[in-house]
Parts: structure tokens; C-alpha cells; sequence
């Protein structure tokens, strides 16, 4: 089996399972506490991964910011097939983009060239019919690099590609006490999903925490893929 980081998918939601209202709006779901161990989960990692409309959306730094301590830095991914990523979004101010790594479908030169100078460097990964990255294969490659593990912060769709991938070993998911409702807002995760509740992916070895009013729900998928290289699973 080809080694990959152990990689925790992390999602903050209202009680009926929203991350965002109708209207898109987010901040902030949860409280300060459950924030706080977020940055915790942040500078255990050595990577984070974000998609295109989670960054648009939110601007975020995607450091790991604990009080009383330096700042840790681990490497921030995007996962961006289009390129639209500005290029004087936050991601790129806090260390200079020497710990950016930009993943795209985009082989395109005059695309790429101002990117290359803000990031550590650009991810050419292939893509399916719907244009999304493989991310099995950005797996790959980032072990290659050396990064033992991934925690990601996206939205649905990043979250529901991952699913679909199978690339998740572990979910923290973080529930407020509030109710959100809505036609047209967003569950935690989208994707393809599964067809019959005989197919959903099992939990195991769950935990559950209070940050005040916040539920904190962490547990494995029983469906992980041997083989991967973080001591993060104990």
C-alpha cells in the first residue's frame, strides 16, 4: 500500500447539521473555546487543506495561533482547479507563501507565473469529468514530501470529495447549540454520498467533549486506509 499523511477532516455545524446559512454566512458557528482547539488541531498537523470556495469566502490565514506561544506555521493547501485564488488573499501574507502549496488542473504558463511567485510551489493534479482534483493522488504526492498529515477545513464540497476519495481516517466535528434550517443551506458534506445507509461509512473509537454549550465529536472511519504514516491515530 502507498503510504499517505493520516488525514482529519475537521467541520463546524449548527444541531440540524448546517455549516452556513441560505446566504452563505458562517462566522462564527461555534464559540471561542472550540476555536481555540481548532488552532490546537491546526499546529499538530503538518498540513492544512482548504478549497477554492471556502477561501473566497472566508480569507483565512490558516496559521496556528495559541496564546503565549509562536505561531506555528504548517503548510497551507489549496486546492484551487481553476485558479481563482487572489493573489493578496491573507494565505499568502503570513510567511511570505513559503509554506503555500497550490494544487490546480491548470498547466496553463501565463495562469501560473504569478502564483509561482507567492507559493512554495504549484500541484498539477489530473481531474474527473466534474473537474474536481484527484486528491488520492495529492495524498501521494505529499507524502512524498514528507507530510505526515493532513487536517482539512473546507466546505461541503471539499469535504464531500475527501468522503469520496476515501482519503478521510478521522472526523472532528463541532456542533453549536443553534438551529439554522433552510432550503438552500449547506450540510457538512456533499459529494456523491452513498446510495443505501448499508454503504455509509462506519465511526469507530468515538469521543465526545464539551467547550461550554459546543459538542466535539471525534471518531475513526472504520474504512481507513492502512498504511498511512501519522502517529496522530493514537
Amino acid at each position: 500500500t502507498t503510504k499517505r499523511p493520516f488525514v482529519t477532516l475537521k467541520s463546524a455545524a449548527s444541531m440540524d447539521g448546517r455549516i452556513a446559512t441560505h446566504s452563505g454566512h458562517s462566522q462564527w458557528i461555534t464559540n471561542e473555546k472550540s476555536r481555540h482547539y481548532v488552532h490546537q488541531l491546526r499546529a499538530v498537523h503538518d498540513a492544512i487543506l482548504i478549497g477554492i470556495g471556502t477561501l473566497l469566502k472566508d480569507n483565512p490565514r490558516l496559521t496556528a495561533r495559541l496564546p503565549g506561544e509562536i505561531p506555528r506555521n504548517p503548510y497551507r493547501i489549496i486546492v484551487d482547479s481553476m485558479l481563482r485564488t487572489p493573489l493578496d488573499f491573507k494565505i499568502f501574507g503570513s510567511d511570505g507563501g513559503e509554506r503555500v502549496l497550490l494544487a490546480t488542473k491548470s498547466h496553463a504558463p501565463e495562469k501560473l507565473a504569478p502564483y509561482r511567485k507567492l507559493v512554495k510551489d504549484i500541484l498539477i493534479l489530473p481531474s474527473n469529468n466534474l473537474g474536481q482534483l484527484d486528491l488520492e493522488e495529492l495524498m501521494k504526492i505529499l507524502a512524498q514530501r514528507g507530510i505526515t498529515s493532513v487536517l482539512i477545513e473546507g466546505g461541503s464540497e471539499i469535504n464531500g470529495s475527501a468522503l469520496d476519495n476515501r482519503i478521510i481516517d478521522k472526523i472532528c466535528f463541532f456542533y453549536a447549540p443553534i438551529l439554522v434550517g433552510g432550503r438552500g443551506s449547506r450540510g457538512m458534506i456533499s459529494g456523491e454520498g452513498v446510495n443505501s445507509i448499508d454503504q455509509a461509512v462506519t465511526l469507530t473509537d468515538i469521543s465526545i467533549r464539551n467547550f461550554d454549550d459546543d459538542i466535539c465529536v471525534e471518531g475513526y472511519l472504520s474504512s481507513r486506509v492502512d498504511g498511512n504514516t501519522s502517529d496522530l491515530q493514537s
